[in-house]
């Protein structure tokens, strides 16, 4: 089959890793995708433009946002119906299971869990699809997402829901999305927790930090990742994340994505040995600065201080 674009006198612009997504957005969040690329950011507009409604608009928005094909500022989270969790009775939990397909979505979910609810478990099923209007499709992906991950505990599960729908992710296609990003950077984690030997030990609140700024803000792959690690064990005998995210840091302000990328960077910079003041200045880190010259600051105090005038 041969194709030919006839653009006439305008042309649209999308990210090329928007067609990962093609198979899970929706026929709403695709119409509101080609009606922003066309430079439209009012949501009344973007309404009109896709012949979606105004809540669509932004549930798309938000699908596209967690995507990480567009950055949004100003889209509120849904309003929860409940102030707090409902209690579900005896005879509402009855009428609310005769109604539509929810007794069969408690059927899949327990199938899936490997389990038979107890009420208590399947009032979490009932305020995910009763309370939250979340639909059968959602909560079923939920569940083996959370399964999968070896949580498969339904107060966990309907924890992660509430975050999730307060956050905005209310279709399927943005639970999808929310789902893709979670299994890289788990995958991610594992391989750099490898490659800096770290073992089991938690990471600090500052290393983790530095790997979701990799992972999904930078979303580098592991090859680019590795290759920053390989230069900075050139140059210091121990691995630090402050050091590596330098590196990184100076390729992906210069737009390197690939191997191919650093070396023609590489190649085009080269210049006279720099100063192991300017090598050090690649990893500093401010954080760490100060910590040092605390101890340093404590350490001289003691020193300082005379016993004999303490007598």
């Amino acid at each position: 089959m041969k194709i030919e674009w006839l653009y006439g006198g305008s042309v649209l612009c999308l990210p090329g890793r928007a067609v990962e997504f093609l198979s899970r957005a929706s026929a709403d969040e695709l119409r509101v995708l080609i009606a922003m690329a066309s430079g439209c950011a009012d949501s009344a507009r973007l309404a009109k433009m896709s012949g979606s409604s105004e809540e669509a608009v932004l549930a798309a928005v938000r699908f596209w946002a967690e995507a990480g094909m567009i950055s949004a500022d100003g889209i509120a989270a849904p309003e929860r119906r409940e102030t707090s969790r409902p209690s579900y009775s005896g005879e509402e939990m009855e009428r609310i299971c005769g109604e539509g397909d929810m007794r069969e979505l408690i059927e899949v979910c327990s199938v899936i869990l490997g389990k038979t609810f107890t009420p208590a478990e399947t009032e979490s099923i009932l305020y995910l699809h009763d309370g939250l209007r979340l639909d059968f499709e959602y909560i079923v992906k939920l569940c083996k997402h959370c399964h999968d991950i070896g949580k498969p505990a339904l107060r966990y599960i309907e924890k992660v829901g509430i975050s999730l729908y307060d956050s905005g992710v209310v279709t399927v296609g943005a639970l999808d999305a929310y789902i893709e990003r979670e299994r890289r950077k788990q995958d991610m984690e594992y391989r750099i927790r490898s490659l800096f030997g770290l073992g089991e030990r938690a990471l600090t609140p500052k290393e983790r930090e530095y790997l979701e700024k990799w992972t999904i803000e930078w979303n580098l792959s592991f090859e680019l990742i590795e290759l920053a690690y390989n230069d900075m064990m050139a140059a210091i005998s121990q691995p630090k994340f402050s050091y590596e995210n330098g590196i990184l840091k100076k390729w992906v302000e210069a737009g390197c994505r690939t191997k191919e990328d650093v070396a023609a960077y590489a190649e085009k910079h080269k210049k006279a040995p720099k100063s192991e003041k300017k090598e050090r200045e690649i990893g500093f880190d401010l954080d760490e600065f100060f910590e040092a010259a605390t101890r340093r600051g404590a350490a001289s105090s003691v020193k300082e201080e005379d016993p004999k005038k303490s007598v």
